[in-house]
């Protein structure tokens, strides 16, 4: 499932292709939007809101969430001598749940775990069930930021006894983290992911980690679009003591977490990503000590399956 940083990365990609232009066809292939067109229609938002993304044309909005399978892709319709050319898609064409066609691309959705197109007046109706966006805009403002961790704050409180591991996975309460956000947040915090939200010492301070982790990943740099929660220094003053540094595209000094000033130490190929996410065979990054894998199943949701979880016993108390 993907993490919000993908989705800001993916409309980001989107943007150019689709904002402002005029859709030539449409195709959807799904059964209960099978004869919907919106051919003519000008597209004139693209946006993330979590993990799902946004495409406003008009009254009506296409929304879509990747899941564990899906993507979304562009092609250029127009070759590089300025004639047409026919778009080759990387997947099969079973697997297309979706094509928008402006004159100059094609965008096709693959595998989308849930398309649907709804009233643009009913999506905040239809997505209103979420917390709090780690990676939306409004953190920019502080009055809305401080209403926002206010928020998501009152929302994870609500249920003191549920493991942290658990809640922070939970979209109702935060919205945007997803596995590999959840193991790397809690390692840094030092925090066990069994515990319950009652005993995690700040819960503000875990959600804004949680938040400059993901912010610090929305931006490609010169090692593409390479994750990484690695970037940080000890800083007294933040949240458990870690301050999370924001790559850019050139050298210079560190700065915090949702500045857009350069910093040294770009993440490459060899660039360690994670402290234990993955690393049951390399061992904790931070300490050494062996990493701990387990499928982690919400005993309130058992339906809902397992979700493999990594955690450090020796930096995790």
């Amino acid at each position: 499932m993907p993490e919000g940083d993908s989705l800001v990365r993916l409309a980001d990609r989107l943007r150019p292709v689709l904002e402002g232009r005029r859709l030539t066809r449409t195709d959807f292939r799904v059964p209960q939007l099978a004869v919907l067109d919106l051919t003519g229609r000008t597209v004139e938002e693209v946006r993330p809101r979590a993990k799902y993304l946004l495409m406003r044309a008009g009254d009506l909005t296409v929304v879509s969430h990747l899941k564990m399978e899906g993507s979304w892709e562009a092609y250029p319709l127009i070759g590089p001598a300025g004639g047409p050319q026919a778009p080759r898609w990387r997947h099969p064409g079973w697997q297309a749940r979706c094509v928008l066609e402006t004159a100059e691309h094609q965008v096709v959705g693959f595998q989308l775990g849930l398309l649907e197109v709804v009233p643009t007046s009913g999506v905040e109706d239809r997505l209103g069930f979420l917390g709090p966006d780690l990676l939306d805009p409004a953190w920019q403002d502080p009055a809305q930021a401080e209403g926002l961790l206010a928020e998501g704050v009152r929302r994870l409180r609500q249920d003191p006894e549920r493991p942290i591991g658990l809640a922070l996975l939970d979209q109702r309460l935060v919205s945007g983290i997803g596995n590999i956000y959840r193991c790397e947040t809690l390692l840094l915090a030092g925090l066990d992911p069994h515990r319950p939200v009652s005993s995690v010492p700040d819960l503000p301070g875990l959600v804004l980690l949680a938040r400059d982790l993901l912010r610090a990943n929305v931006s490609p740099h010169p090692g593409g679009d390479l994750r990484t929660t690695t970037g940080v220094e000890p800083r007294a003053e933040a949240p458990y003591g870690v301050r999370v540094l924001v790559p850019t595209t050139t050298g210079g000094p560190a700065e915090a977490a949702g500045r857009r000033t350069p910093i040294r130490g770009l993440p490459t190929r060899r660039t360690p990503a994670y402290w234990v996410y993955g690393r049951e065979h390399e061992g904790c990054l931070r300490c050494g000590g062996p990493v701990r894998r387990e499928d982690y199943v919400d005993p309130r949701d058992p339906a809902s399956g397992a979700r493999q979880l990594w955690w450090c016993p020796r930096c995790q108390r």
